[in-house]
C-alpha cells in the first residue's frame, strides 16, 4: 500500500509540474524513452500495482471468514487493535477515489447441533422355563389317640349352708400344628424367578370329642354358684344374687344354683322370694334335704306352720345326714306345737330308733323329758372344741323354746340372748333367736 501512496503521490507531483501526456494518445515517442526529461516506468508500474492492490481488496472482501488466514482476520470491535481504531491520517485529495475502507466483519460461529442419543436397544428376554418340583412323599397318618374315659362327678354331699365343690374336668384337645409357611423366592431383574408353591402335607388330625352345650353350660353354672357362695361368706349378698341369677339363665333347672339363691334371698330378709327359690330346687331335685329345710323353717316364721310341718316331714325321710335328722325332729316338735298338733307324742315315735347319744341328742332328750337342762349345758361345753360355738349357738337357743314352751319367758329372753351372743350367724338357729326376741319385746 505504501509503494501505491508514493507513486499517486509523484504522478500528481508530475501532473502539477506538466509533465503528463496529452489527452488525445500517448506521447509519440519510443518505449523507453523520456519524456519532459523523466522516465514513464514509474508511471506504469504505479498503475499495475494500483489495480493490483484493487484486486487484492476486492479478493479479501469477498473471501469467507472462515478461509482467511489467521493474520487477515479482522477481531471483533471491542478487540481491534489501537491503529485499526485510530482516525486515518489526513492524505492529499488524489486524482483517483480513495481506497474502500475495509470493516471488520464478525462471522457468527455455527451452531453445532447435539447428536441425537441412540435409543437403548430393547432388553432380551429369555424364556422362563419352569422348574420341575417333585411331589413330597405324603407322611404317615397318626394315630388316633383314644378316647378318654369320662369323669363322672362324685357325689354331693349334703350341707346345711352350701354345696360341696365338684371338680370342673375341661375336656383337652389336640391342638392342630399350622402348615408349613409357603417357599418365597426374591425375584432378580430383570426376569423375575419363578414362585415354587409349598405343598401342604396330607394329614388328617382327628380332634379329641368336644364337650356339648349341656356340659359346658353346667360348668359355667357351677362357676357362677361357686363365686355365689364366696359372695355369700363375705356377706356380699347383692353381688351373689347376680352370679346366681346369671347361673339359673344358664342352667334352668340346676338344683344348686336355685338353692344358693335361696339363701342368698334369706340372708338378705327376702323371705318370700327365698321360699319360692327353695321351692324350684326342690321341683328339680325332690330329694334335696337341705331345701326341704329350709322351706320348712321359713314357712314356721312367715306364719304357715303345718306347711312347715309337710316339709319337715319330708326332710326326715330323705335326709342322709344324722345331725341334719335329729334337728329336723326338734323343728318339727316346734312346728307341730304351733300348728296345735300333737309333737310330743310324735316326738317319741319318729325318734324310737335315733341314737341319741351324740350331739344333737342330748336336746332330744331334754324334749322327751330324758335329760335336765343341767345335762344339756354339760354337754354343750363337753366334746370337740372345734364345734363348741354350733353346740352353744342351737343348745341356747332350744333350751329357750323350752322354757318358752313352759311359759317361763324371761327364762326364754336369757337363752336367746345368749345365742346371739355366740356370733355364729352361719345357723339358723341364730336367726331364729332375733325373731323369737321380736316376738317377745311385743
Amino acid at each position: 500500500m505504501s509503494y501505491i501512496l508514493e507513486a499517486l503521490k509523484k504522478s500528481d507531483a508530475e501532473r502539477k509540474r506538466g509533465d503528463v501526456p496529452t489527452l488525445d494518445g500517448p506521447p509519440q515517442h519510443a518505449p523507453g524513452q523520456e519524456i519532459y526529461g523523466k522516465s514513464r516506468l514509474p508511471w506504469i508500474l504505479s498503475g499495475v500495482l494500483a489495480v493490483a492492490a484493487t484486486a487484492l481488496a476486492g479478493t479479501l472482501i469477498l473471501r469467507p471468514a472462515a478461509q482467511l488466514p489467521t493474520a487477515l482476520t479482522a477481531p471483533p470491535t471491542a478487540q481491534l487493535a489501537p491503529h485499526v481504531q485510530a482516525k486515518p491520517e489526513p492524505k492529499p485529495a488524489p486524482i483517483f477515489k480513495s481506497e474502500p475502507v475495509v470493516e471488520s466483519v464478525v462471522v457468527p460461529e455455527p451452531v453445532v447441533e447435539p447428536e441425537p442419543e441412540a435409543a437403548p436397544e430393547p432388553p432380551v428376554i429369555e424364556p422362563v422355563v419352569e422348574p420341575i418340583v417333585e411331589p413330597e412323599p405324603e407322611p404317615e397318618p397318626m394315630a388316633e389317640p383314644a378316647p378318654e374315659p369320662e369323669q363322672k362327678p362324685e357325689p354331693v354331699s349334703e350341707r346345711t349352708r352350701e354345696p360341696s365343690p365338684v371338680t370342673i374336668h375341661k375336656p383337652s384337645v389336640a391342638p392342630t400344628p399350622a402348615p408349613p409357611p409357603a417357599a418365597k423366592t426374591e425375584p432378580t431383574a430383570p426376569v423375575p424367578a419363578p414362585v415354587v408353591k409349598a405343598q401342604k402335607p396330607n394329614v388328617i388330625m382327628t380332634p379329641r370329642t368336644a364337650p356339648t352345650a349341656a356340659q359346658v353350660s353346667r360348668e359355667s353354672a357351677k362357676d357362677h354358684v361357686d363365686r355365689a357362695w364366696s359372695a355369700i361368706d363375705k356377706g356380699m349378698y347383692n353381688q351373689a344374687l347376680r352370679d346366681l341369677n346369671r347361673a339359673v339363665e344358664i342352667q334352668p333347672n340346676f338344683a344348686d344354683a336355685w338353692f344358693a339363691r335361696g339363701w342368698a334371698n334369706e340372708k338378705s330378709g327376702k323371705e318370700l322370694s327365698a321360699i319360692g327359690d327353695y321351692a324350684r330346687t326342690i321341683a328339680a331335685q325332690p330329694d334335696h334335704a337341705f331345701a326341704l329345710f329350709s322351706r320348712g323353717y321359713l314357712n314356721l316364721y312367715v306364719g304357715n306352720p303345718r306347711a312347715a310341718v309337710t316339709d319337715f316331714v319330708r326332710t326326715q325321710g330323705v335326709a342322709q345326714d344324722r345331725s341334719l335328722r335329729l334337728y329336723s325332729h326338734l323343728w318339727l316338735y316346734l312346728s307341730r306345737s304351733r300348728a296345735d298338733q300333737p309333737a310330743f307324742a310324735r316326738l317319741s315315735e319318729d325318734v324310737g330308733t335315733e341314737n341319741l347319744a351324740a350331739w344333737p341328742g342330748p336336746l332330744v332328750k331334754h324334749f322327751l323329758g330324758q335329760a335336765e337342762e343341767g345335762r344339756v349345758l354339760a354337754a354343750i361345753e363337753a366334746g370337740d372344741k372345734t364345734n363348741l360355738v354350733e353346740r352353744r349357738c342351737t343348745g341356747y337357743f332350744f333350751l329357750g323354746i323350752s322354757a318358752l314352751s313352759q311359759g317361763d319367758k324371761a327364762r326364754a329372753r336369757s337363752y336367746f340372748e345368749k345365742t346371739l351372743a355366740t356370733g355364729a350367724v352361719q345357723f339358723r338357729q341364730y336367726d331364729a333367736a332375733k325373731r323369737e326376741l321380736d316376738s317377745l319385746n311385743r
